[in-house]
């Protein structure tokens, strides 16, 4: 049986202790990403990841490098999963947020959130909020370079 894998180009954009970050809400649950979405058609995951942060928030970034890679196993679905390659980024001005797109509904809000209030929302992948936290004081924060995780 084929798999259906998705590719999802995303970036963590900081900028004065914050992070930019998308409410999102999938069927009765709301919880928060990190901008990023779907390739368009001979889209590089660097393009993608600056599109879909602009439609999402409203906001122009430029990457700064790859960060991580996360792996989205449904875990009574095996056929299918979602990889998210994650771009650290920063904003190349200072535009408002404002969202081009609420993705279907599925977007309910763009914001700016406090690095350290990260502990306090459901902010996925978890593994990411914990390092941005534990590495608020360093110039460059660093991840493990994969992680999986699995949907119930």
């Amino acid at each position: 049986m084929a798999e259906k894998i998705s590719i999802r180009p995303a970036t963590i954009t900081i900028k004065e202790n914050k992070v930019l970050l998308v409410k999102s809400q999938y069927k009765s649950k709301e919880f928060f990403l990190f901008p990023g979405g779907g390739l368009e058609f001979g889209e590089t995951l660097e393009k993608g990841a600056i599109r879909e942060t602009f439609e999402e928030t409203g906001i122009n970034v430029k990457i700064k490098r790859l960060i991580h890679i996360n792996e989205y196993i449904y875990k009574n679905d095996w056929t299918k999963r979602s990889i998210t390659i994650f771009f650290l980024a920063e904003p190349i001005n200072d535009n408002c947020i404002n969202p081009q797109t609420d993705d279907n509904g599925k977007i309910k809000e763009a914001l700016w959130v406090d690095i350290k209030k990260l502990d306090k929302i459901d902010l996925r992948p978890k593994i990411i909020a914990q390092a941005l936290k534990n590495n608020l004081q360093e110039k460059y924060f660093s991840l493990p370079q994969y992680s999986i995780d699995y949907k119930e």
